[in-house]
């Protein structure tokens, strides 16, 4: 018993030493100041513990270059990163949502499981989706601005994965009510190309495209959902998520890294011409050399 007590205490001594305790308790008083201001949490939610698990995964968690984002991720945005977090009431262990590091910042990006989360405290009883395939038969018409199911037909010959029209995703409210959002497949491989990771010819989006079109569609639903009938608070949080799907992440990637290795390079003292060494200057050649360095740049992106 004494020593299955040690080992308890020696793990506990140990996790104190992992996740910065100072920092969480920062975190976790200005989670008490939200809900001051109206922000509350589902009932079976625990913030503190969302909070250390996430910070117990960015430990484990590199960016681009294999650095933990702990590291190289300024604290205010791992702070702001696990703040919205919390705030949307989302777990990073459970896949809800996932850190995105891109240009010395962290982002947390809601995934198709946290956004089906939040909807379904909302009011949101069951959530639907289906891919539409060539040679289906799909109708709907629009009443007030919403659009209604008139009918979806089709066959079993007709299901292939290359023949993805689109696809759309009901979700029925407690009260009964229904809402459908629908996206055709350039709508879809839109958003695709907004994440990342996402390869044109290859990969997940290829080999899954019937699972991945209706995720998509049904994540966009869901952020329907929690827009409108979400806490003033959560819905704050989502609307500032709309600023980071314009960032330009490549870009912002190469900016930070030129920043980060300016004058990092020892620079070499040219020959002294006193010495006996003699300088040759070539314009042109110069000029090629740095058309070919420019040409070789996009390789940080890698």
């Amino acid at each position: 018993m004494a020593e299955k007590q040690a080992i308890a205490t020696a793990s506990q001594q140990g996790a104190a030493l992992i996740v910065n305790n100072k920092f969480i308790d920062e975190l976790s008083k200005q989670l008490r100041q939200k809900e001051e201001y109206g922000l509350s949490f589902p009932a079976d939610y625990n913030p503190t513990n969302a909070l250390m698990g996430a910070y117990l995964q960015l430990k484990e968690t590199n960016d681009k270059n294999g650095k933990c984002v702990l590291e190289t991720c300024s604290q205010a945005s791992i702070a702001n990163c696990l703040m919205d977090m919390v705030t949307k009431g989302l777990n990073m262990q459970k896949k809800q949502c996932y850190p995105i590091a891109y240009g010395g910042k962290l982002q947390c990006q809601v995934s198709y499981h946290g956004w089906k989360a939040m909807a379904h405290r909302y009011g949101v009883k069951t959530i639907d989706s289906e891919c539409i395939y060539d040679g289906d038969v799909f109708q709907y018409h629009l009443e007030n601005g919403r659009k209604i199911l008139d009918k979806h037909e089709q066959d079993f010959t007709n299901i292939d994965t290359d023949k993805i029209k689109g696809a759309y995703c009901v979700i029925t409210l407690n009260d009964g009510s229904r809402y459908i959002e629908v996206m055709n497949i350039n709508q879809i491989k839109t958003s695709w190309r907004k994440g990342f990771g996402y390869k044109e010819n290859s990969g997940t989006h290829k080999d899954f495209t019937d699972m991945m079109a209706k995720k998509t569609v049904t994540a966009r639903a869901c952020r329907q959902i929690v827009q409108q009938y979400g806490d003033a608070i959560v819905v704050d949080s989502v609307e500032k998520d709309d600023e980071f799907e314009n960032v330009d992440v490549v870009a912002e990637n190469v900016a930070y890294d030129i920043q980060q290795n300016a004058n990092s390079v020892d620079f070499d003292e040219a020959p002294d011409p006193a010495d006996g060494h003699v300088v040759d200057y070539e314009p042109e050649k110069e000029a090629a050399e740095t058309v070919q360095t420019e040409e070789e740049q996009p390789a940080w992106m890698q």
